[in-house]
C-alpha cells in the first residue's frame, strides 16, 4: 500500500457519520425569513435605502481615533452582530470579519457570548446546547406516545420533529445525543449545528429494517405552513416567504477512501400525514445484497442570515443544509461540484472603498496534498434553488488559490484562503444587499483538485474578511470669485488672473481631511495639481492660482477630491471657466 492510500484509510475521522452508513436526507433548511426573521427570506440582489445611523458613525470615528492614536485596533462593539465584527485600524482602515454562520449571540443580559452548541443536561432532563442562537432543545427520557424531539425557532416561529414511542436517557458526546435501541437495532442520534441541527436515525441490520417500511416523524412548525412541492419535497411558507425544503435521498455506506463520497444513493418517499412527516425508504434498495448497514435516516434543519451550499452532477436535491462544502471531481470528471455562498446584509459596505477581502474555508478533504488550482468568481444572486442543471450565472473571476488542507499529517485539517475583492467592491459600488461568490476547481476532470471544505452549518463555518476605507466626499465646489460650475458654451468668465479653487470635503468618520485640486487649460491632457489641509471633516478648503499659472482670455477646467492622508475619494465634476479680467459676468 502506498503512503497515500494508507494515508486515506487514516483518514475516516474526517468522514462524515453517514459514511458509514446508508443516508436519507431529509434537509429542512428553513431559512432566517421562516425561522428567524426577514433577513433570510429568498433575496432580490437590488438596491435598497439604509444609511448607517449616527450612532454607528460616531462609534467608528471614535475606534478610528483610539486605533490611531494607539497604534492598535480597536472594536467597534456598536456595530457587532451575530455573524459580523469589525476593528478600527491604525492605518484608519476598517476590518470586518464577516462569519457564514452565526458565531455569537445575546445571552439573557443582552451581552454578546460565543456560540457554543455543546450538549448538556437540564434540570428536566431534557438537553439543551449551551448557547444555540436558535434556542435549540432535545428531549430527555420518555415513555409511549408522540413526543417533541427537537425543538428550534424563535418564538413563534418555532419548529419541532418528534418522535414516536419510548425515548431512552440519551448518551452526551459533546454537540451529539445518541438514544439508544429506540426500536429493536435502530439508534437516534441529534447532532446540533450552530445553525440547526442533524437528526440520524440509525437502522442497523436488515432485520431492523423490515420494521421501517414507513417511518413517521411527528411535526409541528408554529407560524409556519407546510405543503408538498410536487417534486418530492415540501414548501415552507409564512405570510409571503416561502421555502423550499428538498427531497430526501439514502445513499449506500460504499464509500470512495480519496474522495470520501458516497458512490451509491437512491430517492426516498417524503409525504405529509396528520401533524407528521411520512418517510418512505426505498424497499428495493434496503434488500439489495449490495447494500450495506446500518442506514441513516436525516431530517435537518438550520437557520439565520447568509447562505451557502454545494451543487454536484450525480445530485438532484437541494444541499443547504449540509454541513460541507465540494468542489472539483473525484472520478476524472464524471461527476463535479461546485459551492455557492451569499452574505446578505451587505447595506453597510455601500459607498465604501473596499481595498480586500479574503475569503476563508476551512479544509478538511482533499484528495492530496498536491496544490491544484481553485477560483472564485462573483454569481447572480444564490438560493436554494441552486443545482447542477441550475447553477446562478457566473459572472467575472475574483480570485484564485492553490490553498490546500485536508489530508493526512502533510497538509492536516485547517484553514485556506482566496481573495474575493473585486466582489465585494462591485457590491459596495452598485449598492446590493448580498455578495454572492461561487468557488471551484480551476480544473474539473483533475480529481486532485478535489477539495471539501465546511459549510456554514460546521464548526468552523466560512468566513470573509473585508477591509475597506470610509469614502471621502466632495460636498460643495466653489471659486473667488464666485462663478457656477459649467463646461462647455455654458462656462462663467471669471474676473482674476489668481482665482481661489475651494471644496468642502468631509469625512463619515469625522477623520482629519485634505483636498487635492486639480486644473487644466481645456482640452489639454497635461494638469497641475497640489494638496491643501488637513482640516475638520466638513470645513471648506481652498488653492489659489499661483501668478503666472493663468492667461487672459484662456479657459481652464479644474476639480477636486479629498483624501484623510491614506485613501483618496473620487473626484469631483469638471468644472471650467474663462479668464477675463476685463469681463466680470457670465455669458
Amino acid at each position: 500500500m502506498s503512503p497515500e492510500s494508507s494515508s486515506r484509510m487514516l483518514r475516516s475521522d474526517h468522514l462524515t457519520r453517514s459514511a458509514r452508513w446508508i443516508g436519507a436526507a431529509v434537509g429542512l433548511a428553513l431559512v432566517a425569513g421562516l425561522l428567524h426573521g426577514p433577513a433570510g427570506a429568498t433575496p432580490v440582489d437590488q438596491p435598497a435605502v439604509r444609511p448607517d445611523t449616527p450612532l454607528e458613525r460616531s462609534g467608528e470615528a471614535a475606534a478610528v481615533v483610539t486605533a490611531r492614536t494607539t497604534g492598535k485596533p480597536v472594536l467597534i462593539t456598536s456595530k457587532t452582530t451575530d455573524t459580523t465584527e469589525y476593528r478600527a485600524l491604525p492605518s484608519g482602515q476598517i476590518e470586518a470579519t464577516i462569519a457564514a454562520g452565526p458565531v455569537r449571540m445575546r445571552n439573557a443580559n443582552g451581552a454578546w457570548i460565543a456560540v457554543d452548541v455543546s450538549l448538556v443536561r437540564q434540570a428536566d432532563g431534557s438537553v439543551a446546547s449551551k448557547a444555540h442562537p436558535y434556542g435549540l432543545k432535545l428531549s430527555g427520557p420518555v415513555g409511549q406516545g408522540d413526543h417533541d424531539l427537537v425543538a428550534f425557532g424563535r418564538p413563534g416561529r418555532r419548529s419541532t420533529l418528534g418522535w414516536s414511542g419510548p425515548l431512552p436517557t440519551p448518551e452526551i458526546d459533546g454537540s451529539t445525543a445518541t438514544y439508544r435501541e429506540v426500536k429493536p437495532g435502530v439508534d437516534l442520534v441529534v447532532e446540533a449545528t450552530r445553525t440547526g441541527y442533524q437528526q440520524l436515525l440509525l437502522v442497523k441490520n436488515r432485520q431492523a429494517a423490515g420494521q421501517l417500511k414507513q417511518i413517521r416523524m411527528p411535526w409541528k412548525a408554529d407560524g409556519l405552513t407546510t405543503k408538498l412541492d410536487g417534486r418530492g419535497g415540501l414548501k415552507v411558507s409564512s405570510g409571503t416567504e416561502s421555502h423550499d425544503v428538498p427531497a430526501p435521498m439514502m445513499w449506500d455506506s460504499t464509500v470512495d477512501q480519496a474522495s470520501g463520497e458516497h458512490l451509491r444513493r437512491a430517492p426516498v418517499g417524503l409525504g405529509l400525514g396528520k401533524g407528521a412527516l411520512l418517510l418512505t425508504p426505498n424497499a428495493a434498495f434496503l434488500t439489495d445484497p449490495k447494500t450495506v448497514y446500518p442506514v441513516t435516516i436525516d431530517p435537518s434543519q438550520s437557520s439565520g442570515a447568509n447562505f451557502d451550499a454545494f451543487v454536484q452532477s450525480s445530485y438532484s436535491t437541494d444541499q443547504s443544509a449540509a454541513t460541507e462544502l465540494k468542489i472539483g471531481t473525484n472520478d476524472g470528471g464524471a461527476n463535479k461540484a461546485k459551492s455557492y455562498l451569499r452574505f446578505d446584509n451587505q447595506e453597510w459596505l455601500w459607498d465604501k472603498q473596499i481595498q480586500a477581502a479574503t475569503l476563508s474555508l476551512w479544509g478538511h478533504h482533499s484528495y492530496s496534498c498536491t496544490a491544484r488550482g481553485w477560483v472564485a468568481h462573483r454569481v447572480a444572486t444564490v438560493t436554494n434553488t441552486a443545482r447542477w442543471t441550475n447553477r446562478p450565472a457566473q459572472y467575472e473571476q475574483v480570485g484564485t488559490s492553490t490553498q490546500t488542507k485536508g489530508w493526512g499529517s502533510a497538509c492536516s485539517d485547517g484553514w485556506v484562503t482566496i481573495p474575493v475583492t473585486a466582489a465585494f467592491q462591485y457590491t459596495s459600488a452598485n449598492k446590493l444587499t448580498s455578495t454572492n461568490i461561487g468557488i471551484s476547481a480551476a480544473s474539473e476532470t483533475d480529481n486532485y483538485g478535489w477539495k471539501r471544505f465546511g459549510s456554514r452549518e460546521a464548526a468552523n463555518p466560512p468566513s470573509v474578511t473585508v477591509t475597506y476605507q470610509t469614502r471621502i466626499a466632495v460636498d460643495a465646489l466653489a471659486t473667488a470669485p464666485e462663478t457656477v460650475c459649467a463646461t462647455g458654451a455654458d462656462r462663467p468668465f471669471i474676473s482674476s488672473l489668481n482665482p481661489q479653487l475651494r471644496a468642502q470635503i468631509s469625512d463619515t468618520l469625522g477623520t482629519q481631511v485634505y483636498g487635492t485640486f486639480e486644473w487644466k487649460v481645456v482640452g489639454s491632457t497635461t494638469s497641475t495639481t497640489t494638496t491643501e489641509g488637513p482640516g475638520a471633516s466638513g470645513s471648506w478648503m481652498g488653492t489659489t492660482i499661483p501668478d503666472e499659472a493663468f492667461t487672459e482670455g484662456s479657459s481652464y477646467a479644474w476639480r477636486v477630491r479629498g483624501t484623510d492622508g491614506t485613501s483618496p475619494g473620487e473626484w469631483s465634476t469638471w468644472c471650467e471657466f474663462t479668464v477675463s479680467t476685463m469681463l466680470a459676468t457670465a455669458r
